[in-house]
């Protein structure tokens, strides 16, 4: 059974003051008794003096005819008894039966008198009337004898007055204790209030409520209590938010690393995931404590996570989706795991542009210098015609030429991946830069090729740079395009003049779609064989990629077999340097 503070406070006031009211009561009905009974008897001595003297003034007289004379002038009941026990006389005893009335030696008021007290009171039922009465009783003389003045009065006044004050004293208290216990009532609740109010400060509390605060009471002890709580409120507050703050700034760091994360609780439920994570798992953003078997469809990566939470794991490679990622797990000491995930794809991707590189470098090193060796040792050993030789010579030539082309394609291209060159930033004349290649390249254009060259305009970028894309660019289109064919290139301001746009378009066999992802790659061709044929390197336009991007340009392909294709480089202008 549950009960308000203010109900036993209330019962506890109720029992106190029903027991006080009870005490008076009864305290008072004594006091009062006690005080009637000595005054009762100061009334019974005076009425024995009375008696006394009527006797020792009377002669002649019968002792019960005196008994009744006395009885007649105080009205209580007056016995004479001689001194060896004898009633002599009794105003509420017939004369005749005197003589059957026993002996009152041996009664004690009686025996007192007789033993020479001069006045002795005694209160006891009567053996004669069989009421409780107060019996008073003195020595005295009739006509020279000594006999014993007893007077007999009832109890009844006594106990109808203390009764009647009984009564005024337990009204009186009924009323006090009522409005003792109205007030008793008000100061159990309004001593309750306060811990009411802490009650629900506290309920609220362990909900999550660290505002509420508990209002002043005028008790001190319960204002002890008020302040301790509020300043535990306050306290855990501050502690709440340093631990929110910490969270969020750990979550933060978290969602910062280059690593994903997952933390799973030790039946394999997600606890925390950042965001790298769930980019790389493709996981959703689902609340704390989902299974991680209904989130992981992969399961080779399921079936790790699982098991990280049993035992430590060594580091594995998974792929998933085309990417490669580096699993590495260790488990909690209050259980769980914590699983990290790194995005090696990047890593392995270039793994296999060095391990392309190195093949297609080492091809193309090979073939010119296998020709080379061929050549020389037919000139060593044999001794061929001069047209012959000059052919073998001009072999020879050529393929030097080839090799030194790809060598200083490749120190060009290492040059620009780690950094060694640095683009300038001066204004650039297009059309100049391209009329430039162009003169570079003429002597490889076929007789019947058409170049032109439509617009102009002024780039922000490093002139030789400039003038080296636009020749790899214009080699790129005259190795693709067959005698009679055409090479155009349109300058155009784009951005409200912020950028100027350079295109580079020949109408030659063009490149298949397959291929246009991978144009801009290190030795990639998209048709070999024509290229090789040409003199191309597959070095060009990885180089034209590096030199724009340096420049903060852009360069994107359009191709469509068999119609040709354009390259499209995006520079910043003047206008733009002088606007940032």
């Amino acid at each position: 059974m549950r009960l308000r503070i203010h109900h036993p406070l209330f019962a506890g006031f109720l029992g106190v003051i029903g027991l006080l009211v009870v005490l008076i009561v009864l305290l008072v009905g004594s006091g009062v008794r006690r005080e009637l009974r000595a005054t009762f008897q100061a009334e019974i001595g005076r009425h024995l003096a009375l008696g006394a003297t009527i006797l020792s003034t009377s002669s002649g007289a019968s002792a019960d005819s005196l008994a009744r004379v006395i009885t007649r002038r105080i009205g209580y009941r007056v016995s004479l008894i001689s001194t060896d026990g004898v009633v002599l006389g009794d105003s509420f005893v017939d004369p005749a039966n005197l003589a059957a009335v026993e002996n009152h030696l041996e009664r004690p008021e009686v025996a007192a008198a007789v033993r020479g007290e001069r006045t002795s009171f005694v209160e006891r039922p009567s053996a004669t009337v069989g009421d409780a009465l107060l019996y008073g009783a003195r020595m005295t003389t009739l006509d020279g004898e000594p006999v014993v003045l007893r007077i007999a009065a009832p109890q009844d006044d006594i106990s109808s007055s203390v009764a009647r004050v009984q009564r005024s004293v337990a009204f009186a208290g009924l009323l006090a204790m009522v409005v003792a216990l109205v007030a008793a009532y008000a100061l159990s609740v309004a001593f309750a209030r306060p811990l009411v109010a802490l009650a629900d400060r506290a309920r609220r509390l362990t909900e999550g409520d660290v505002t509420s605060t508990v209002p002043r009471s005028r008790v001190v002890e319960l204002q002890e209590v008020a302040v301790a709580f509020n300043r535990l409120s306050d306290e855990l507050r501050a502690r709440l938010s340093e631990l929110g703050r910490e969270r969020d700034e750990m979550q933060a760091l978290i969602d910062c690393m280059a690593e994903g994360v997952v933390a799973l609780t030790e039946d394999a439920r997600v606890q925390r995931t950042n965001r790298t994570a769930r980019d790389l798992l493709h996981l959703p953003e689902t609340p704390p404590g989902a299974a991680i078997g209904t989130l992981i469809r992969h399961p080779e990566l399921r079936r790790a996570l699982e098991e990280s939470v049993e035992r430590p794991l060594p580091s594995r490679e998974i792929e998933i989706g085309g990417r490669h990622l580096l699993l590495a797990s260790r488990p909690l000491d209050q259980g769980g795991s914590v699983t990290t995930f790194l995005d090696i794809s990047e890593i392995r991707r270039l793994e296999q542009v060095r391990t392309d590189f190195v093949a297609n470098a080492s091809h193309e090193l090979k073939t010119p210098l296998t020709s080379i060796r061929g050549f020389a040792e037919m000139l060593v050993d044999d001794d061929p015609p001069d047209e012959i030789r000059r052919q073998f010579s001009t072999a020879i030539r050529n393929n030097t030429l080839r090799l030194q082309r790809l060598v200083d394609d490749l120190l060009d291209l290492s040059r620009l991946e780690s950094g060694g060159w640095a683009a300038g930033t001066e204004p650039v004349d297009i059309r100049d830069a391209v009329e430039e290649a162009w003169e570079l390249v003429a002597p490889q254009a076929k007789p019947e090729l058409e170049f032109t060259v439509e617009g102009d305009g002024v780039a922000l970028g490093d002139r030789q740079g400039l003038v080296q894309v636009f020749r790899n660019l214009l080699e790129n289109a005259l190795r693709h395009t067959d005698d009679g064919g055409r090479v155009r290139v349109r300058i155009a301001a784009k951005d409200a003049g912020r950028l100027v746009q350079v295109e580079v378009t020949d109408d030659g066999e063009g490149i298949p779609a397959r291929a246009l992802p991978r144009i801009f790659e290190r030795f990639y061709r998209a048709d070999s064989s024509r290229a090789r044929d040409f003199g191309g390197t597959g070095l060009g336009l990885a180089i034209v990629k590096h030199l724009v991007g340096a420049m903060a340009g852009d360069v994107r392909v359009v191709s469509e077999l068999g119609r040709g294709t354009t390259f499209t480089v995006t520079l910043p202008t003047e206008r733009q340097r002088d606007a940032s």
